[in-house]
């Protein structure tokens, strides 16, 4: 029996099965035909066993693999990671499943966090001269845990099939490319699937539910990234996450991602084509997480969170920022020029931003998105960056005659960090992502560049992901994690939410007043429709200048200017706020405005962002009473409420984890457009819940809202 223990992690070999878990989760696999198969998946908070014991059909199934390619050997091994400094370390478990007549090794590789109720996985198909000793549970070899006598010669690998008459026999047809399968125990359960949507600069509903019970007679196909799943009669709740990109980015002919076969469920598309086994390089499925929780929303939520946090650990200093960046306002890259910058830079300074983020136009080369690529023979570049001369990522020459090393200088006075555009080579499947590479690391260490915002990406196959997914993790580790990469997921196939998306945060939206696309409730239900499934310190979201193009929006009473700069501050301030402007177009009311909301809500957002964010009140829509709220500890948070144009100037909401009497403190307020208010003294007060365990608020007018620090006195 082979055994490895590390913190509450531990991997079992017993007999034929593997056991792997923590204090609060284990998954058993049986590996008796030579493919691994599920076994169990226990609850250790609740002791529930969700899987029944009849299955016999492999976990996963790859494209171009088929049963009669027995492995001759599986090795395993085990140590300690932590993917290149960004996440929470984890105990890693390789299955190396060495086939017969073939040189080609599948890996089954297991993560598992100290205390954490999930467990990881992910498949990975390898030359077999790719094989490491050293990842081993001894750190001298790997350990032989089973060879081909150990297999049962008449193994059957088959899923149970439905009871159907002989004309339905058609629904019981298998995919033969899927991630994950399991055969649960009860019937009496509920399923929520979640969808996402990313490519926003066309779509804006970005968050979509449907919800059904088991049936055993019923196959279902479920798009999403993420699948609840409750038990009727027993408190108890199940999550599977597909780490991988939205239905606008995925790779794979299956069309759905949950597919449901009475009890059976599995989890299709691995991303892998027979065509990526082609190549002579690894390449790996799309990962697997399952978790167990109480059942309840908010431990659902909860689980999410610690799953987020697991696979980047949270760094207040790097992950609550407050950034500027210049494309915003539609000059493109006609402003960009080192007298241009140093303006911004003074005006970042006054208001208090973190990061200044130069977009497109600071490199030599052009874009097909300059204002001068109609002058280009080539139009302007969107890939292939390193054609012809191969200087298109040096500075630009006319624009910064003394480079930008001045306004690098300025910046450290100033106490502002930068930031600038970069776009990944999408040629050839990120043929150049080492080149990608060294040129990133060079900008790091010769300018401090510490934010690269991540524009131009196009994923075509399984392979580029894997090589833009490399090119982030090996700038990771080369600058120690100094570096930070704003992903943006507004157009073409890109990582999406749940992508390996860990390495930065997500630059979610790109909206113009000029094209009449932005709206401050637009950007208030993004934020709040995606916070239940993702930490708002992973999302950057927009607030324009709203005086510019007010004509374009005529008479509509929800438009930006109606709301006021410092409203469109607000709706973005439970999150990462990115002014996604010009600053040095701001009135000095505007400025006046923003620097007094900025510099007063400082000093709160490390730690808003640090807690669990979730949606209160109503869905924004314009007209709603609505907000959010930052659950910091079990007896204390924050919220933020807004009254929208709505008619009423009282609402009732519930909040997160709250009931009863509770002591809240005033922080900052606006009672008036544009006018912020601060309390010289702390204005503390007692709510107590309504018998419905709601909490009455008021707002004297349309457009304005609260911020309130609360506590909890006693914890029931």
């Amino acid at each position: 029996m082979l055994h490895k223990e590390w913190l509450d992690c531990y991997v079992r070999v017993e007999g034929t099965s593997l056991r792997v878990g923590n204090a609060k989760i284990e998954r058993c696999w049986s590996f008796a035909s030579g493919r691994a198969v599920n076994v169990s998946i226990l609850d250790k908070n609740k002791g529930e066993e969700w899987l029944a014991q009849e299955s016999n059909s492999p976990m996963f199934q790859l494209p171009g693999l088929s049963d009669d390619q027995q492995p001759h050997a599986i090795f395993i091994s085990a140590l300690v990671e932590n993917d290149y400094g960004i996440s929470r370390p984890y105990l890693q478990t390789n299955i190396d499943m060495h086939l017969e007549a073939i040189s080609t090794m599948y890996r089954l590789t297991l993560k598992i966090y100290p205390d954490a109720p999930f467990i990881r996985h992910e498949i990975t198909v390898m030359p077999v001269s790719h094989f490491r000793s050293k990842d081993s549970l001894t750190d001298k070899e790997p350990n032989l845990a089973w060879t081909k006598a150990d297999f049962k010669a008449n193994r059957t690998l088959s899923t149970t099939a439905l009871q159907l008459d002989t004309n339905n026999k058609q629904h019981n047809v298998e995919s033969s490319d899927y991630c994950e399968h399991m055969t649960l125990r009860d019937l009496h359960s509920r399923w929520t699937s979640v969808q996402f949507l990313d490519q926003t600069d066309t779509n804006n509903n970005l968050v979509s539910q449907e919800t059904g019970l088991l049936y055993v007679r019923e196959k279902r196909n479920l798009r999403g990234n993420l699948l609840f799943l409750t038990k009727t009669l027993h408190e108890c709740g199940l999550l599977i996450i597909k780490e991988g990109p939205t239905e606008l980015g995925i790779f794979g002919k299956s069309g759905v991602e949950f597919q449901f076969h009475g009890k059976s469920l599995s989890l299709l598309g691995t991303g892998i084509s027979e065509g990526d086994l082609r190549h002579n390089e690894e390449i790996t499925s799309y990962g697997v997480t399952v978790g167990v929780y109480d059942g309840t929303s908010l431990g659902g939520y909860h689980l999410l969170q610690t799953y987020h946090r697991s696979l980047r650990a949270h760094v207040a200093v790097r992950d609550s920022f407050i950034m500027s960046n210049t494309w915003g306002d539609r000059s493109k890259d006609g402003a960009i020029s080192g007298a241009f910058l140093r303006k911004e830079l003074y005006a970042a300074a006054a208001l208090g931003l973190s990061i200044m983020q130069i977009d497109d136009g600071w490199q030599k080369g052009a874009t097909v998105n300059s204002v001068h690529a109609a002058t280009k023979s080539n139009g302007g570049l969107w890939s292939d960056y390193y054609s012809g001369d191969g200087d298109f990522w040096e500075v630009h020459p006319d624009r910064f005659p003394g480079g930008l090393t001045p306004i690098v200088s300025l910046a450290a006075e100033l106490g502002v960090a930068l930031g600038l555009w970069f776009s990944p080579d999408s040629v050839r499947d990120y043929i150049n992502w080492e080149k990608d590479i060294a040129t990133l690391i060079h900008l790091h260490r010769y300018y401090n560049i510490r934010a690269f915002k991540l524009d131009g990406i196009e994923i075509h196959s399984k392979l580029g992901e894997i090589r833009l997914l490399n090119m982030m993790r090996y700038v990771q580790k080369a600058t120690n994690g100094q570096v930070d990469f704003n992903i943006d997921t507004t157009a073409q196939k890109r990582l999406g939410y749940f992508g390996q998306t860990q390495y930065g945060s997500i630059f979610l939206e790109n909206r113009y007043t000029d094209w009449t696309n932005y709206y401050p409730h637009w950007t208030l239900r993004n934020l709040w429709m995606l916070a239940p499934y993702l930490p708002s310190s992973r999302l950057q979201m927009e607030f324009l200048n709203v005086n510019r193009n007010k004509d374009n929006y005529a008479e509509d009473p929800l438009a930006p200017n109606s709301c006021g700069q410092v409203y469109a501050f607000a709706a973005t301030a439970f999150s990462n706020p990115l002014a996604w402007m010009e600053l040095t177009k701001l009135t000095d009311q505007q400025m006046n405005g923003l620097t007094t909301v900025i510099q007063a809500f400082k000093p709160y957002h490390a730690e808003i962002l640090a807690g669990r964010v979730l949606p209160i009140g109503e869905e924004p829509t314009g007209a709603s009473w609505t907000g959010m709220q930052s659950i910091c500890s079990p007896t204390h948070g924050y919220v933020l409420i807004f009254r929208e144009l709505h008619e009423s100037n009282t609402a009732a909401m519930k909040l997160w984890g709250v009931n009863g009497e509770i002591n809240v403190t005033e922080i900052l307020r606006m009672d008036v457009k544009d006018e912020v208010i601060i309390p010289q003294a702390p204005l503390q007060m007692i709510w107590d819940a309504t018998p419905q365990g709601e909490y009455v608020v008021t707002r004297p007018e349309p457009f304005t809202f609260i911020m309130y620090r609360y506590d909890i006195s006693s914890i029931s």
